[in-house]
C-alpha cells in the first residue's frame, strides 16, 4: 500500500486516539494497575526520546565519532533501564499496602473519574513524544530528497508522506512549541545539513543549490570528513543530531553563508 493512500490525521485526531487507546487500557485490566503501567510506559518513552536526541553528542564525547550502537542503541537502553527501575520502584512502593484490598473494594465514579484523568498524563507524554518523532522524520526526508536532488534522485512516496506530516505539525503547532519538542530541526541546521549532502554528493566540483541556482560557497564544516561519510550513507537523522552543526550554527561565517543562500 503506497504512503499516499493512507488518510491524513489532524494532531486533535491522533492525541484523542491516543487517550482512547490509553484509557482502554486502563478500563480493561484493572484501573490502578494500568494506570501507574501506562504512566510508566509514558515516562519511560519520554526518557527514551531525550537520550535519542543527545545520542551524537554521547557518542562524539565517548569515542571521539558517531557510533550506531550508541546513537540508536543509547535511547533503547535508557527506555529498558526507565521501564524496569520505574517498574520495581512502584512495587517496593504498594508491595506494603498488598493486593486484596483492590480486588474486592469496588471502585466509585468518581474514583474511575479520576484515574482516567491520570491517563491524560502518560497520553500527553506518548503524543508529544509521537509528534516529535514524526517532525524529526518529516525533516530528515526532507535532508534525503534533497540529496536525492542533488543525485538526479527522483524523490519518494514514502519521503513526500513524510514532509506532508511534517508541514501538517507546523501549521498546526506554534513555532516556539516545535522548537522545544523538536530542537534539532530548526530550518537552518536543515539548510546546513543540505549543504553537506549536496558537497558529498559533488565533492570534486561546485554544487548548485536546485532551489536558487546559485553555486553552494565551500565551508570547513561542510566538508568535514565524518558528516560527508554520514550523508554518503544517508544517515541523516544521525546528521541531523551531529554536535557538530551545533557548533558550526554558532559561527558568523556559517550564519552568513546560510543566509546568503536563501532565495
Amino acid at each position: 500500500m503506497s504512503p499516499d493512500s493512507i488518510p491524513s490525521l489532524s494532531l486533535g485526531t491522533a492525541a484523542l486516539l491516543i487517550f482512547a487507546v490509553c484509557a482502554g487500557f486502563v478500563l480493561l485490566r484493572g484501573m490502578t494497575r494500568m494506570i501507574i503501567g501506562t504512566v510508566i510506559l509514558g515516562l519511560s518513552t519520554w526518557i527514551g526520546f531525550q537520550v535519542w536526541q543527545q545520542a551524537p553528542s554521547l557518542s562524539i564525547d565517548w569515542t571521539g565519532k558517531s557510533l550506531p550502537w550508541i546513537t540508536t542503541g543509547a535511547p533503547v537502553t535508557a527506555f529498558l533501564i526507565a521501564f524496569f527501575l520505574l517498574r520495581k520502584i512502584v512495587k517496593m512502593i504498594a508491595k506494603p499496602f498488598g493486593k486484596s484490598s483492590e480486588a474486592t473494594t469496588p471502585r466509585s465514579l468518581a474514583m474511575k473519574v479520576i484515574m482516567l484523568l491520570f491517563a491524560l498524563i502518560p497520553t500527553s507524554l506518548i503524543w508529544l513524544t509521537g509528534i516529535a518523532l514524526v517532525h524529526h522524520q518529516g525533516s530528515v526526508a526532507e535532508v534525503r530528497s534533497y540529496s536525492g536532488t542533488s543525485r538526479g534522485i527522483k524523490e519518494t512516496p514514502t519521503d513526500s508522506f513524510a514532509e506532508r506530516l511534517k508541514s501538517t505539525i507546523e501549521s498546526a503547532l506554534p513555532t516556539a512549541w516545535i522548537t522545544v519538542l523538536d530542537p534539532l530541526t530548526q530550518p537552518s541546521r536543515i539548510a546546513l545539513a543540505k549543504l553537506i549532502t549536496a558537497r558529498s554528493a559533488s565533492p570534486l566540483k561546485p554544487v548548485i543549490d536546485p532551489r536558487t541556482g546559485k553555486p553552494i560557497p565551500r565551508a570547513i564544516i561542510v566538508d568535514d570528513p565524518e558528516l560527508q561519510s554520514l550523508a554518503r550513507e544517508g544517515k541523516f537523522s544521525t546528521l541531523l543530531r551531529h554536535p557538530l552543526l551545533t557548533k558550526a550554527l554558532a559561527d558568523p561565517k556559517i550564519q552568513k553563508l546560510l543566509h546568503d543562500l536563501k532565495p
